[in-house]
C-alpha cells in the first residue's frame, strides 16, 4: 500500500502546471513574474532515483511489549531501517535516529547519511516510533493509549539491546524536534546504552500553549505578509466546530508553518506575500495546488487529522492521519498548540478552544491543560553522557529550545543565527561539523 507522506518536501511541481493554475485564479502579474522565476522541486530526491551502489539497506522489525510493564502481554512490530555502508568495519560507530511524530521512510534515511557526510565508516539506524507508520499495534486507533513517551523510550532502548551484538560499535542517539527532546530524554533514561546523544531544534520545554512560535513567524514573513494572512485567518473563523471554514483554517496555518520554519522554503515567502492580496477563496485554491504538488497534501492531512473523530487501523496503516497521533500526544503528554503573541493573529484559537477539540475527538479534557509533566530541560544538567545540541536562530521552535548561551558542561553547542529549523539536517557542510563532533566524543577522538 501506498502510504501517505508527512514529509514537506517530498514531492515535484511542474511550473507550468502553477501558472495555469494561477493565471486562473487571477494571480495578479507581478506574482506570475515571481514566481514563474522559481524553480519548484524536491530537495530530498527520491530514492531510486539517488541510491548508490556502495552501501546496503536492511528492513527489520523488533516485536516490541504494547506495555513494557507486561512483557508477557500483546506486542507490535516495530520497523527499523538500517544503512550500512559497503567499507564499515564491524565495530563502525552507529547513528542511531530516535524516530518522531511520522514514520519512517528509506529516503529519509539516505537523505540522512548524506546529510552528515556520507561517510562509509559510520551505520544508520532508524527506529519509528511507536503508533506510527507501520510501528501499530492491531487495535483500533482512535485512542491510541499505548502511545507514550516512556513507553517510546523503552521501544528505542530494546532496539539498542537488540541490535548491539550485531553492530558493536558506540552509539551515538540521534533526534529532531520533538525527537531533540526525545533523545535527551533517552540519554538522561538509558545512558548506558549510548557514549553521546544529538538533539537538533530538540524542544527541551513543553507547556500547554505557547506563542513563541508566533513571534518567529511574525519575524520570518514580515508585518506585511503576516497581517495579510492574519486577515484571511480571520475570514475563515467558523461557524462550528470542525466545519469546512474549521478545515481549511487548519490547513492555511499548516501550510504557513512549514513555510516560515525550514530554510528550504525562504525563497517561497515573497511569491507567498504576492499571492496573499489574492480574495481568500483564490487563496486557497493556489495553495491547494501548491500543496499537492509540493508535499503531497501534507498541510491538508494536517488539517483533516486535527479534525477526525475516529482512526481504524486500515487508515493508520495509510499513513494518512499520522497527524491525529500527535493530537493525541499534544492532549496526553506534551502540549505545546500554538496560540498568537497579539491579538490580531494567525493562531487565533484559546487554550480553551483546544481543549473542547481535545474533548471533542478523545472524549476527555487533555491532562497537559492543567498538569503538563514533560520537561527534557530538568535532564540536560544531569546527563552522563555528552549532548551536541543545535539550534538556528530563525527557527519558530527556538523560545522552546535551549537558550544559545546555555553552557552546556559536556558536549558542544551549534548555533545558526541566520538558519531555521534543525539545520543540520538541511545543509552538508554543517551536518558533517556536527557528525565530527559526535565521532570526537563517541570514539574518543579516534574517528572524525
Amino acid at each position: 500500500m501506498k502510504k501517505a507522506t508527512n514529509n514537506p518536501i517530498a514531492g515535484n511541481l511542474k511550473r507550468r502546471d502553477f501558472l495555469n493554475l494561477a493565471a486562473k485564479t487571477t494571480v495578479s502579474a507581478a506574482a506570475l513574474s515571481t514566481i514563474s522565476t522559481l524553480t519548484f522541486r524536491p530537495s530530498i530526491v527520491n530514492a531510486k532515483e539517488r541510491a548508490p551502489k556502495n552501501y546496503q539497506i536492511l528492513k527489520r522489525t523488533i516485536t516490541q511489549p504494547v506495555d513494557h510493564n507486561n512483557p508477557r502481554g500483546k506486542t507490535f512490530n516495530q520497523q527499523v531501517d538500517i544503512l550500512i555502508p559497503d567499507n564499515a568495519p564491524k565495530d563502525a560507530p552507529v547513528f542511531f535516529i530516535l524516530g518522531n511524530e511520522h514514520d519512517v521512510q528509506y529516503s529519509e534515511l539516505f537523505d540522512y547519511h548524506e546529510k552528515y557526510g556520507a561517510r562509509d565508516d559510520v551505520i544508520f539506524v532508524h527506529a519509528e516510533h511507536r503508533g506510527y507508520g507501520e510501528s501499530l499495534t492491531d487495535d483500533d486507533q482512535s485512542i491510541p493509549s499505548y502511545v507514550t513517551i516512556d513507553s517510546a523510550l523503552a521501544d528505542y532502548h530494546e532496539v539498542v539491546k537488540t541490535l548491539k551484538s550485531e553492530f558493536p560499535g558506540p552509539w551515538m542517539a540521534a533526534g529532531y524536534s520533538y525527537g531533540g527532546g526525545l533523545s535527551i530524554n533517552f540519554a538522561a533514561k538509558y545512558p548506558e546504552d549510548i557514549s553521546v546523544v544529538l538533539s537538533s531544534s530538540g524542544v527541551v520545554d513543553w507547556p500547554f500553549v505557547m506563542d513563541c512560535y508566533d513571534r518567529q513567524v511574525r519575524l520570518n514573513l514580515g508585518e506585511d505578509i503576516y497581517g495579510k494572512i492574519a486577515n484571511h485567518v480571520k475570514s475563515l473563523e467558523p461557524t462550528e466546530l470542525f466545519d469546512k471554514n474549521w478545515i481549511e483554517r487548519e490547513f492555511l496555518i499548516a501550510f504557513v508553518t512549514g513555510m516560515t520554519q525550514y530554510d528550504e522554503y525562504e525563497n517561497y515567502v515573497k511569491p507567498f506575500g504576492m499571492l496573499s492580496k489574492l480574495p481568500t477563496g483564490s487563496f486557497l485554491k493556489v495553495l491547494h495546488l501548491l500543496d499537492k504538488a509540493i508535499a503531497n497534501g501534507a498541510a491538508l492531512n494536517y488539517a483533516l487529522s486535527n479534525a477526525k473523530h475516529d482512526l481504524n487501523l486500515k487508515e493508520a496503516y495509510a499513513g494518512k492521519y499520522n497527524w491525529r497521533v500527535w493530537r493525541y500526544q499534544q492532549a496526553i503528554e506534551t502540549g505545546v498548540f500554538w496560540v498568537s503573541s497579539e491579538n490580531g493573529g494567525i493562531y487565533t484559537r484559546t487554550a480553551d478552544d483546544f481543549v473542547e477539540e481535545c474533548r471533542a475527538i478523545f472524549g476527555e479534557d487533555p491532562p497537559t491543560a492543567t498538569n503538563p509533566t514533560w520537561s527534557p530541560r530538568e535532564m540536560v544538567s544531569g546527563l552522563k553522557v555528552p549532548l551536541v545540541y543545535v539550534c538556528g536562530g530563525r527557527d519558530p521552535w527556538k523560545g522552546l529550545c535551549l537558550e544559545e548561551d546555555y553552557d552546556i558542561k559536556n558536549g558542544k553547542y551549534f548555533y545558526f543565527p541566520e538558519l531555521k529549523h534543525c539545520p543540520d539536517r538541511r545543509d552538508r557542510k554543517l551536518g558533517k561539523m556536527v557528525m565530527d563532533e559526535m565521532l570526537k566524543f563517541a570514539t574518543k577522538g579516534k574517528l572524525v
